[in-house]
């Protein structure tokens, strides 16, 4: 009799310990549009004891078989168009999977229960890829200390993100005016800017496109010289020298002619790495502030560049005929950064907030470049940068009223020794750059 009672609680006992296995189907959708690929998305199944992992089929479908308990499920994708990132998320938490799990009377709190199937749609949001890491624009110092030589500008775009960076529609352009200590005739007799209650901002005289699709890597940069795209350091040895098959020009004749500006580039460049031009108004040189640089990216969705350029209606005439601008929706801002005069109470903001609320402060003619800050708990948080972060940065301007990146990592430094940067990117120029003492790209 007290062998049998042993045997009947053992068998109890077993009972209660084995672990209950439930198949949980998890189904992806879209918000209405069809043809967005669902397939190989990794979708996470995670409680306080166990996380699972399986990718979707072609439809956004996968299961799971996972003991009882309470879960939360999450699965992200980003898809590139033009140098903007779609993040896609599908997450919910508090899911109660037990023995009533894909049953009629399951009482667990998510609709899905009864039938064994979590159906997820996405929450989505825009992030921008490709940011305006450095520019140079203020000149470098002569040998000889005779002033600065100024056709040696470059900007560098980079790509932010974790995903590849599509190009091919990417345009460059400069706020009108040129200069954010000239007289500004977009402002209203209310002190507002005249575009911004139509949402749109003005690109001046013209603006450059690639002439094909340019893919950026995660991590990676384009070097665009927007002006004498060749070795200058042969002439300034402080200078740029752009003779990179890598690099690319801004370098269009027909539209900007003036030799000054854009000898031929070195041999080494490709031509199918030479940006075009549209421009819509007088000049024969594309001429981007020294002292006060206001520049931005944008992607003409729904367009071409060439076709956004012969479009009469986007076009705006003000008193001044050479800030003939194109007017360039908001919501095509890929990027933009503006920067002020150092010590010049005439400064006025161009940009709306929605593209930067902010400037930094800009000294031309002493080889500094503007250039962007990281993102110090991003770039931490990478585990392929233990080890390679390079601290104690220096190279910023403060100590001439400037600033510095207050992350404290040495970007550039960081960079050769191996790291991927994150830079910061909050749409407000006075948190996101800086003043730097050397251009990246001089041969100081």
């Amino acid at each position: 009799m007290i062998l049998s009672l042993l045997v009947f609680f053992y068998a109890c006992k077993k009972k209660e310990d084995e672990v209950k296995v439930l198949k949980v189907e998890v189904q992806l959708q879209t918000q209405g549009n069809t043809s967005d690929p669902l397939e190989g998305i990794v979708v996470k199944l995670t409680s306080s004891g166990a996380s699972f992992e399986e990718s979707t089929d072609a439809n956004g479908k996968v299961l799971f078989n996972v003991p009882t308990g309470i879960y939360e499920v999450s699965a992200t994708t980003t898809r590139s168009v033009n140098g903007i990132a779609q993040i896609f998320n599908w997450a919910e938490n508090n899911i109660i999977i037990n023995d009533q799990w894909g049953t009629p009377s399951y009482t667990g709190g998510h609709p899905g229960g009864a039938t064994g199937t979590i159906t997820l749609l996405p929450a989505i949001s825009e992030a921008s890829q490709i940011v305006i890491k450095e520019l140079f624009v203020g000149g470098t110092p002569r040998d000889d200390g005779s002033g600065a030589f100024q056709f040696d500008k470059y900007i560098i775009l980079y790509n932010n993100s974790d995903a590849p960076a599509n190009l091919g529609n990417l345009c460059l352009a400069m706020i009108a005016p040129f200069n954010a200590q000239a007289s500004n005739s977009f402002y209203g007799t209310d002190g507002k800017l005249i575009y911004e209650s139509e949402n749109w901002i003005p690109a001046a005289q013209g603006y450059w496109y690639f002439q094909q699709n340019v893919t950026v890597q995660p991590g990676e940069q384009i070097v665009i010289a927007l002006n004498n795209a060749v070795n200058n350091t042969l002439t300034y040895s402080k200078s740029i020298n752009f003779d990179n098959p890598a690099y690319y020009a801004t370098y269009d004749l027909e539209q900007y002619p003036n030799a000054s500006y854009y000898p031929s580039p070195a041999a080494s460049i490709p031509s199918n790495h030479y940006l075009k031009a549209q421009r819509y108004a007088s000049g024969n040189a594309w001429s981007v502030s020294v002292s006060s640089p206001g520049v931005f990216i944008f992607d003409p969705k729904g367009t071409t560049p060439v076709a956004f350029a012969a479009d009469a209606s986007a076009t705006h005439v003000p008193s001044l005929a050479a800030y003939t601008s194109k007017k360039v929706p908001v919501s095509w801002v890929v990027d933009g950064l503006e920067a002020f005069v150092m010590n010049n109470d005439n400064n006025q903001k161009r940009f709306l907030p929605s593209v930067d609320a902010g400037y930094v402060y800009h000294l031309n003619n002493q080889g500094y470049s503007i250039y962007r800050n990281v993102d110090k708990d991003a770039t931490e948080a990478l585990e392929e940068n233990t080890g390679k972060l390079v601290y104690n940065y220096n190279g910023g301007t403060s100590d001439v009223g400037g600033s510095t990146d207050p992350s404290g990592i040495d970007a550039e430094a960081s960079i050769r020794n191996g790291a991927r940067i994150i830079y910061k990117d909050t749409n407000n120029s006075s948190n996101d750059f800086h003043l730097r003492k050397t251009a990246s790209l001089s041969n100081n």
